[in-house]
């Protein structure tokens, strides 16, 4: 398994420990077949590039739970990503946000203020 970048200082979370975190992602029941037909329903094809985001968005809710805010998420995904391009690289992938997109396709819930419609910014 990839090892990832994950910046725990930046990252504050809801209460639960890493084993209700780990039993929650277990009782979903989640697979990639699920998340292609969502991705396809949302105009996306996944490849492999897809699923290390997906993947990541997965491990970093098992180690950190919920970011309470979606820009230190952004911010972590960013630097993980960086080599591969950061921020323009994660929105080719996912434009919907790799935040807001990236969690709902992994079946994670959406840290708060991922989407301001007011702005039409969608992280």
């Amino acid at each position: 398994m990839k090892q990832y970048i994950i910046n725990a200082q930046d990252s504050e979370t809801f209460s639960l420990n890493i084993d209700e975190r780990r039993s929650e992602l277990v009782n979903q029941n989640w697979n990639r077949d699920k998340s292609q037909k969502l991705a396809a329903s949302e105009g996306l094809t996944f490849n492999d590039e897809h699923w290390v985001v997906i993947n990541y968005l997965r491990d970093y809710y098992l180690e950190q739970g919920v970011p309470r805010y979606a820009r230190s998420l952004a911010r972590d995904l960013k630097k993980n990503f960086s080599t591969q391009g950061g921020n323009k690289y994660l929105r080719n992938l996912f434009p919907g946000g790799a935040v807001t997109q990236g969690c709902r396709l992994a079946n994670l819930r959406t840290p708060a203020n991922a989407t301001d419609v007011s702005f039409g910014t969608s992280y």
